[in-house]
């Protein structure tokens, strides 16, 4: 099991790592401003964040320094990447039309594979049980990102604001889906408190 976790991990690293490469890549050239702006999406934090957890984690389990901590970051990169899935398919699918380009190209990884490795991986392999106040600690990306999404969107100076590329705002109604991702969220580390034994 051990090994396992060691090449999901890596894998779950490496094909991030290549992903966010790409970004600053178009027509054979460094485009930086490209790159960045990607990290305005939940979906791209949330999967170099997880990539990050996942890379502590198959270290600590090749040289056999799994810690508590170890397992807590990769349950806080699980949470969130969980949290992109379940929006993906609960909530951009419908509300955008479908799922076609939400699970094309590096899309196919960040919207599904790469969630659902971590989701295998922690629930199956890395588990550990911990107390409910430690899992719901799992919310603090998502109320970190909410915040910053509701500012640049909402009350940031026109020329310095983000398009409201979730929807979140439509209708004026930022306050029921910012309360709805928080309270998604609580229920998804609620949920993984009870499969980690809770």
């Amino acid at each position: 099991m051990k090994t396992a976790s060691v090449i999901i991990n890596a894998v779950m690293f490496l094909t991030t790592f290549i992903i966010v490469v790409s970004f600053f890549r178009k027509d054979g050239a460094w485009q930086i401003q490209r790159g960045l702006k990607a990290f305005r999406y939940f979906t791209v934090l949330s999967n170099v964040f997880c990539a990050i957890t996942a890379l502590y984690m198959a270290i600590c389990q090749a040289f056999d320094r799994v810690t508590p901590a170890t397992i807590f970051l990769k349950y806080l990169g699980t949470v969130s990447v969980t949290v992109t899935i379940l929006t993906v398919f609960l909530f951009l699918g419908p509300s955008q039309g479908g799922y076609g380009d939400l699970l094309r190209g590096e899309n196919l990884y960040m919207h599904l594979i790469g969630p659902l490795l971590a989701i295998l991986s922690f629930c199956l392999i890395e588990k550990q049980k911990m107390l409910l106040n430690t899992a719901l600690t799992g919310v603090v990306p998502v109320l970190l990102y909410g915040a910053v999404y509701l500012y640049k969107v909402v009350y940031a100076p026109e020329e310095r604001r983000w398009e409201d590329f979730y929807g979140f705002n439509k209708g004026g109604k930022w306050l029921i889906s910012f309360l709805a991702m928080i309270v998604g969220t609580l229920v998804v580390c609620v949920v993984f408190w009870v499969v980690c034994g809770g």
